[in-house]
């Protein structure tokens, strides 16, 4: 969306992603009801990786308020941030499928992969807390960095979670994140609420008749397409 807005509306890059926050947290809230009420999520990765992401979002929105009188900085960060999240997204989103098929087997992994699974194991509530500081940083600077990125992390972490669960559990995690660095970015007034209000309207026939052509096509197609777009918003951002 961020992107979006910045090269094909010509917005601002900080209004850009404070608008794109605000509207991640509230479509995320009905999409977290559906997964709550399957019971989807699990509460404490949520917990664990918002121990880590709130204090680096109030960190990365508290540098955004020092500089907030020169927009020069302000435009280089954000564009540099979003366009080394949108790379990162890029190739969450390639090889996402690889990344599930490595991590729902050891079957043939061989005996380094069982101590690199082993190390994992022993140390997933700090890499939790720190892939939170991660995102935390990326979010407020991008408005990217749950989603994709949260999603290969989580599987990469958590093999004997569901893709489902992680999705759910993610979604949460995302809602919350969005919510707090939307709030930074409310309060350094970088949210157009007429662009906003557009994308509500519009999102509702988006998601119907996006649920119309859910399924006519094939993963391994969308896959790469959907990596190669990302990936030339991020060349554009970059000024290549």
């Amino acid at each position: 969306m961020a992107p979006a807005l910045i090269l094909g509306c010509g917005m601002s890059p900080p209004v850009a992603v404070g608008t794109d926050l605000i509207y991640a947290a509230l479509t995320k809230t009905g999409a977290l009801w559906i997964y709550t009420r399957r019971g989807r999520v699990h509460w404490r990765i949520v917990l664990l990786m918002l121990a880590g992401s709130v204090p680096a979002t109030l960190a990365a929105s508290a540098a955004l308020w020092l500089v907030r009188g020169d927009n020069i900085v302000i435009y280089h960060i954000v564009d540099v941030s979003l366009g080394g999240a949108l790379c990162l997204s890029s190739v969450a989103i390639a090889f996402g499928e690889p990344i599930r098929s490595l991590t729902s087997t050891r079957a043939g992994k061989g005996p380094r992969f069982d101590a690199i699974s082993n190390w994992v194991c022993c140390h997933r509530t700090v890499l939790v807390v720190i892939l939170g500081v991660v995102v935390g940083l990326l979010v407020p600077l991008s408005s990217v960095g749950t989603g994709a990125i949260g999603v290969a992390a989580l599987m990469l972490l958590f093999p004997s979670i569901s893709p489902s669960e992680i999705v759910g559990t993610d979604i949460a995690y995302g809602l919350f994140l969005a919510a707090t660095a939307g709030l930074g970015h409310l309060l350094l007034r970088n949210i157009d609420f007429g662009a906003l209000s557009s994308l509500l309207i519009g999102m509702v026939p988006g998601v119907y008749v996006g649920g119309l052509f859910a399924g006519s096509l094939s993963e391994t197609v969308l896959r790469p397409i959907i990596s190669l777009a990302l990936l030339g918003a991020a060349v554009k951002l970059f000024g290549f």
